[in-house]
């Protein structure tokens, strides 16, 4: 009997764990889409398209910030955070080479995010 009630917990806890664990996959994907936005903003020749890939990162870095959240992953979440900021001074700056500049912050920012997503996942 001891035996048997042993093996249910023995099993229930490798179950749980197997089916609760946290899955990161959807903040690693939209850091990686916010890395991407970044970078074409970084690469864009004049200010209107660089604020244009800004705002498309900070869509995808408030999707990554949230999805982190939801895996409980609080250095996604906050590198997430961090490039969010860079993309929102890109496209609210005035300036190109001031959007630049901060797009080319959001972008390592974005990175860490993905990498901090991805350690989560695992």
């Amino acid at each position: 009997m001891k035996i048997t009630i042993s093996a249910l917990i023995l099993m229930a806890g490798i179950f749980s764990t197997s089916v609760f664990a946290e899955d990161c996959s959807d903040a690693y994907s939209y850091a990686d889409d916010a890395y991407t936005q970044a970078k074409r903003g970084y690469n864009a020749d004049n200010l209107e398209y660089a604020q244009y890939y800004a705002r498309k990162a900070m869509f995808d870095t408030e999707d990554a910030m949230f999805a982190a959240e939801g895996c409980n992953c609080d250095d996604a979440y906050s590198a997430a955070d961090d490039a969010h900021t860079y993309a929102r001074r890109a496209y609210l700056s005035g300036d190109y080479d001031d959007a630049i500049g901060y797009l080319r912050r959001a972008k390592p920012s974005a990175d860490d995010a993905m990498s901090y997503a991805d350690d989560c996942g695992t």
